[in-house]
């Protein structure tokens, strides 16, 4: 029984990705954006993010994020040469998957900007922000602020942070897997359609 309540633990773990996308398509807004205010967003933003650098900027921003993951691994593993390089590998493999994603779907999220600027700022404001960016100091400040999670200060708080969260959340866990087991035991009928969503579906 304990196995099981545990195999209904992960998949209402799986659950939540699915409930939060739901969640995300309710939320999404249906008005269209002020056109002049959305042509100075996107202006903005490609000064931010000039379309010809988005990729080389893309992954080193990825790569100071994985940084501090490297950093957090548990000195047993970082001692051990093989499950080093195992956990080099996974990291760089998974790194490599996730950067065509990432640009797949960098167009919309750099319209999905544009368009969020242009709810929170008025025209007069995003003027400003343009005149600003398109200043040399305003060019390197914008273009060049991503690049910082890259600096070594940066990039040790960071660890420290990844690690102290990885602590966090693995004590957290064994909170929530008994409250899970207790819930699950006391409502057999939510446990049955937890275990029904996470279930593959059958190939016809």
């Amino acid at each position: 029984m304990h196995k099981t309540i545990t195999a209904l633990i992960g998949a209402a773990m799986l659950c939540v990705p699915v409930a939060a996308r739901a969640t995300a398509a309710q939320a999404a807004p249906a008005q269209a954006p002020d056109p002049a205010k959305l042509a100075e967003a996107r202006a903005i933003i490609e000064i931010m993010f000039p379309p010809a650098q988005r990729e080389q900027m893309l992954t080193k921003m990825s790569d100071d994020i994985a940084a501090p993951i490297r950093q957090s691994l548990p000195s047993n593993l970082v001692d051990d040469a093989g499950l080093k390089t195992l956990m080099d590998g996974a990291l760089n493999e998974l790194q490599a998957k996730q950067r065509p994603l990432m640009m797949k779907h960098m167009p919309a999220l750099f319209e999905a900007m544009a368009n969020a600027y242009t709810r929170e700022f008025s025209l007069a404001e995003l003027k400003n922000v343009r005149a600003f960016a398109q200043s040399p100091s305003g060019q390197r400040y914008l273009s060049r602020s991503p690049a910082l999670l890259g600096d070594p200060e940066i990039a040790k708080v960071n660890a420290a942070i990844f690690a102290e969260s990885q602590a966090l959340v693995q004590t957290e866990m064994v909170g929530l897997k008994a409250k899970l087991i207790a819930y699950f035991e006391q409502h057999p009928d939510v446990a049955e359609k937890v275990a029904a969503l996470a279930k593959p579906k059958e190939d016809k």
